[in-house]
């Protein structure tokens, strides 16, 4: 097994809490050590009060109004890193809302536009990727991603310790780029230790390669505890095959090439905002 084998895309208390109960509850405390690659830690900020989502109230409409169309933020929101005043992360002290059970086309509803392709824009602080999705092979990866990316799949805020639809992804730091390997982010804490209240379950394919700069993949730790966190590789990393969901491929390369350059420098690196378009053309079956 390579230090790369199992790349710990979550922290090793985020695993634990996922085998120990079925509301996939994660624990507040920091990462402990891991063999091989770990997520980098970084020190926990602060969030504004101002812009939080709000909790899920109890009679909430199962999909609220469709998000703008895809376009560069006029202004950059907050940085998210920790909790305000460094209050203490909540598990989630209710059931996700979904059951665990939710579908594509419950994370597409409202989406303007009819194409049955599926893009990610993912508006960075450095560059911005397009990203191919592929409901095909991955329908219940994509419908998570999607459904955080805009707000309508409920997830646990660890600070306002409720249920909430809002978008999870905005704001968010990248709080893994390792040069030549991956750029991480989807963390609702903001430093690698946090998921989204709910596990998604395995779609890994034997011919869903890491073969190039861009693949999109969902990060885990082991089989099972998939959930809000994500990756783009830098390079190829083959030897995260079969072990991970990929589920689109990201470009254009000089975009890509940009990410890799922030992590040489030791650049902090921002996703400012995750949107979702419908393409003309879907992805063919293998090219994922």
């Amino acid at each position: 097994m390579t230090a790369r084998s199992l790349i710990p895309l979550l922290s090793a208390t985020l695993a634990a809490s996922l085998a120990a109960c079925a509301a996939c509850r994660k624990s507040d405390a920091p990462p402990g050590p891991v063999e091989g690659r770990t997520p980098a830690s970084v020190p926990p900020g602060t969030t504004p009060a101002d812009g939080a989502p709000a909790p899920l109230a109890a009679a909430a409409p199962p999909v609220p109004e469709a998000p703008p169309a895809a376009s560069p933020p006029a202004e950059a929101p907050p940085e998210r890193r920790g909790c305000p005043g460094g209050a203490t992360h909540r598990i989630p002290e209710s059931p996700d809302p979904e059951e665990g059970d939710f579908t594509l086309e419950e994370a597409l509803a409202g989406l303007p536009g009819d194409g049955p392709g599926l893009i990610a824009v993912l508006h960075t602080s450095v560059a911005d990727l397009r990203c191919t999705l592929d409901p095909t092979n991955a329908p219940r990866t994509v419908a998570a991603f999607v459904g955080l990316a805009r707000g309508v799949r409920p997830w646990w805020d660890p600070c306002r310790g409720a249920w909430v639809r809002a978008p999870l992804y905005d704001g968010l730091p990248f709080h893994r780029l390792e040069p030549g390997f991956v750029a991480q982010t989807g963390c609702p804490i903001g430093d690698g230790t946090g998921g989204p209240g709910f596990a998604v379950p395995d779609e890994p394919r034997a011919d869903a390669r890491h073969d190039r700069p861009g693949t999109l993949a969902l990060a885990l730790l082991a089989p099972g505890t998939g959930g809000s966190q994500f990756y783009v590789t830098l390079a190829p990393a083959p030897e995260l095959d079969r072990r991970h969901t990929v589920f689109g491929r990201c470009g254009p390369p000089e975009a890509i090439e940009r990410l890799d350059r922030a992590a040489r420098a030791g650049e902090a690196v921002r996703l400012l905002r995750a949107a979702i378009e419908r393409a003309a053309q879907a992805p063919a079956g293998g090219e994922t």
